[in-house]
């Protein structure tokens, strides 16, 4: 990405930087953890030691930069400042707690709350996203662009867990769409997402999620040139659709309500 940094304009460049380090540090700390103990949050999510131990690197990393932080746990800084990095230290903390290597980090930023940089990290199989605005989307340095398969029944579709689903109200929606597709599966979290950026899979559907998840998405699908669809989540949080841009209407369209397609 060195080449790329060198073509971005200030202070883009040294924010690019910053998020490199810190996808380094989180592939340092949980590339070589096989499991870990964990407790439970009130909301009923996991959290382990490193979730901790990631983030607080992270933060230290980001923290010279010129923006906000948000993050999942519990560190943070906001200034209003025009610039905001989102952060999910382990995103997947049930899978990385298991022994299942199906985790990483997520780390987005906007710009005026506009998605201008998206990174996800996969340390167990030593692959990097990165977008950004108006420069593409890379894995491991290498442009990667979605799907652009324009037909549900030739597609093969992802989602996370069917129990967000049932309490969003939407499990029959997702049974009609999965009667419409090739083939499903449930690639779930980051690893899952990181499936639509270079066209593995053609469509992804997820449900309630929160900023430092969505940020980084709607930054990697737009500059991999996927669909983006989002909705507001029963709880307030964000459902979204992403992948091939044949597809995203069709699939908003089955689940109904109102979704903003960007």
């Amino acid at each position: 990405m060195k080449d790329i940094i060198l073509k971005l304009e200030k202070p883009f460049d040294s924010f690019l930087s910053s998020a490199i380090k810190a996808l380094d540090i989180s592939r340092k700390i949980t590339k070589n953890i096989d499991s870990s103990s964990s407790t439970i949050k009130n909301d009923g999510s996991l959290l382990t030691e490193y979730d901790l131990k990631v983030e607080k690197e992270i933060f230290n990393i980001l923290k010279s930069s010129e923006a906000d932080i948000v993050t999942e746990e519990v560190l943070g800084r906001e200034n209003n400042k025009e610039f905001c990095w989102y952060v999910d230290p382990i995103d997947g903390t049930t899978s990385f707690s298991k022994g299942i290597p199906l985790f990483g980090t997520i780390i987005g930023l906007t710009r005026k709350n506009i998605p201008v940089m998206g990174c996800i990290e996969l340390p167990k199989f030593e692959e990097r996203y990165i977008s950004i605005k108006n420069h593409g989307c890379f894995k491991n340095g290498n442009i990667v662009e979605a799907s652009k398969c324009d037909d549900l029944s030739k597609s093969m579709i992802s989602y996370g867990s069917p129990q967000r689903f049932l309490k969003e109200g939407l499990i029959d929606k997702l049974r009609i769409l999965d009667e419409k597709v090739w083939d499903s599966r449930g690639f779930s979290d980051c690893f899952g997402y990181s499936l639509v950026f270079d066209g593995s899979i053609d469509l992804f559907i997820e449900v309630d999620l929160n900023p430092w998840e969505t940020i980084a998405i709607e930054s990697l699908s737009l500059e991999s040139n996927a669909g983006y669809a989002e909705s507001t989540s029963v709880n307030g949080k964000t459902n979204i659709i992403f992948g091939s841009k044949y597809l995203v209407e069709e699939t908003a369209n089955i689940f109904g309500g109102e979704w903003k397609i960007k």
